[in-house]
């Protein structure tokens, strides 16, 4: 009886191990290219997310000041309560930028460096625009506007 066992019982074969490993390769790199575009579009819906509340704290600021400049987070005048956001002109983080008594610009970028803008003019109307480079499917920019 041992004897028989000893006999049956084999590893396996370097071919196979190989072929094992190869598919495991094509699994990993399939899972990392699926993994780093849902990163993207993580970041991009972020960037999207902080741009709308600002542009929401912005519009309330305007009720109380009439006046976007007022409401643009610079000087020390500034009617622009603390907003909770990331504020700055760098990667992760949101500005606005008030051209007029009523227009206005905010531009978030997300950590990938896409630049999602919401411009409101004297209208109310609002056009949201965006890097061309940004992620399509699902986060970010498509012909320009998201």
């Amino acid at each position: 009886m041992p004897t028989r066992l000893a006999s049956e019982e084999r590893g396996f074969t370097m071919p196979e191990l190989l072929v094992v490993v190869i598919i495991i390769g094509v699994f990993a790199a399939i899972a990392l290219a699926v993994f780093t575009s849902q990163k993207e579009k993580g970041h991009d819906a972020d960037a999207k997310s902080n741009a709308s509340a600002l542009v929401t704290q912005v519009d309330s600021c305007y009720v109380e000041t009439d006046n976007f400049t007022a409401c643009d987070g610079q000087g020390p005048n500034d009617e622009l309560a603390d907003t909770g956001l990331p504020m700055g002109p760098g990667g992760g983080e949101v500005r606005v930028t008030a051209s007029t008594i009523n227009t206005f610009t905010v531009t978030a970028i997300s950590d990938d460096g896409h630049h999602f803008r919401v411009q409101q003019g004297p209208s109310s109307q609002q056009t949201h625009t965006c890097d061309v480079g940004a992620t399509i499917d699902g986060g970010g920019c498509s012909n320009g506007t998201w």
